[in-house]
């Protein structure tokens, strides 16, 4: 008896191009229904299904109003002012001009405080630049846990020294998603994550910087058993794209992955 080794591979996408089914609003969530079921022979053995390649966006909000952090409260020449921030994925650079030209259309200086980096404990500091002048984080959907400050004004006493500065309590969680998880439910196996694996069929690293688009090449890709597959066609799946939380993750850009599905079959040699 010789055994055959066989494979089938298949390109699943969100892009509306390649006509996705119930693809959700948020485009983290689509459907694929085929002309022609994935059916592996009842005689086929060592089915497995891996994903070899994935594709998606680093640009996921880390700002929002659906995370409720979007909000900016500070204190200025005897004034409160509220500032409310566009959803988007901040760097420490861009929110410090984004709250720069905030402050310039609310008609007041650019630098009232300054938000800068330190890259040596990996907190924020923020910069007063004049005297009587705080951010409030205990007032809600502020970014406080963004950049590292406890629920408090900062300075606990409003500033008395131009270029006052302030250090975060917490190191900065600018990155709030560290990783993807491709999910399915084309086979019954899962990869775990700790207790919980949730249909997860691919761990997918944020290897890209924020903005740009992240493409992984699986070297070595988890090979998942996909003996439900033998027999009886299907040709409906569903497939989520989430954070490590189980987030949707929501890049606003389409995302798409490789599948290779392999397996084995045993021929009978006929000697004459």
């Amino acid at each position: 008896m010789m055994l055959s080794k066989k494979s089938k591979a298949y390109i699943f996408s969100s892009d509306d191009d390649t006509n996705p089914v119930n693809k959700s609003a948020d485009g983290a969530t689509f459907s694929v229904q085929l002309d022609n079921p994935i059916a592996l022979p009842r005689e086929a053995f060592d089915c497995t299904l891996e994903i070899v390649n994935a594709r998606a966006w680093n640009t996921v909000h880390n700002i929002s109003a659906a995370l409720q952090n979007n909000t900016f409260y500070f204190f200025y020449n005897a004034n409160h002012y509220v500032v409310v921030l566009q959803d988007g994925l901040y760097s420490v650079s861009s929110l410090n001009s984004q709250i720069s030209r905030e402050l310039v259309n609310l008609s007041l200086p650019s630098d009232v405080v300054t938000i800068t980096g330190n890259s040596s404990t990996q907190t924020i500091d923020l910069t007063f630049n004049y005297n009587g002048s705080y951010v409030d984080f205990t007032l809600p959907n502020n970014f406080r846990v963004v950049l590292g400050f406890n629920a408090r004004r900062v300075p606990l006493i409003p500033s008395t020294i131009f270029g006052q500065t302030e250090n975060g309590d917490n190191v900065a969680f600018f990155n709030n998603v560290e990783n993807y998880f491709i999910k399915g439910d084309i086979v019954n196996d899962s990869i775990p994550s700790n207790n919980d694996s949730d249909s997860i069929l691919a761990f997918v690293p944020i290897t890209a910087s924020t903005g740009n688009q992240i493409y992984v090449e699986f070297l070595n890709p988890i090979q998942l058993d996909a003996s439900n597959l033998r027999g009886i066609g299907r040709n409906y799946f569903t497939f989520r794209l989430t954070d490590q939380a189980g987030r949707p993750a929501i890049t606003g850009e389409s995302w798409a992955f490789t599948v290779v599905i392999r397996y084995k079959m045993a021929q009978v040699r006929v000697i004459n």
